[in-house]
């Protein structure tokens, strides 16, 4: 199968809509088997659907905490895609929360599936939303 920039438009709307609506079945379906997902830049990648669920089962281990993604803009050329959002990340109850501005560089397979993922963020990114106290995940964590 040849990936078009269409293919890659729709795999990142999925990723998009996995976040959204809390659907780890439907990220995982998306990643190829043996993927890799790295995330910040510069931190160890998460290798194949284990390491993926290991992620998102961190992402998610507070069921207080919601992420939200706020897309801004997806760029698809040939079989790779970009992803500019901020990640809403609020912690109900305790008037703390996260915005983090991110960028993912997406590489679609031959067979439709995110091959790799890297997340492109740093210190620069990271804001407290108006009126909540910051909220910093320890992102260590994930490799526990």
């Amino acid at each position: 199968m040849s990936v078009t920039p269409q293919d890659v438009k729709a795999v990142i709307e999925k990723y998009i809509a996995a976040w959204t609506n809390n659907d780890r079945a439907l990220l995982l379906s998306i990643f190829a088997e043996d993927a890799s997902w790295v995330d910040p830049v510069g931190t160890p990648a998460f290798v194949g659907h284990e390491g993926i669920a290991k992620f998102w089962d961190f992402a998610h281990q507070d069921t207080s905490r919601s992420l939200t993604p706020v897309p801004h803009q997806i760029i698809a050329c040939a079989n790779e895609g970009i992803l500019r959002f901020t990640m809403q990340v609020r912690l109900k109850g305790e008037n703390k929360g996260l915005d983090l501005s991110v960028v993912d560089h997406f590489v679609i397979n031959p067979q439709g599936k995110i091959q790799s993922a890297k997340a492109f963020w740093d210190e620069t990114c990271v804001a407290a939303p108006e009126g909540m106290e910051l909220f910093i995940p320890d992102i260590d964590e994930a490799y526990q």
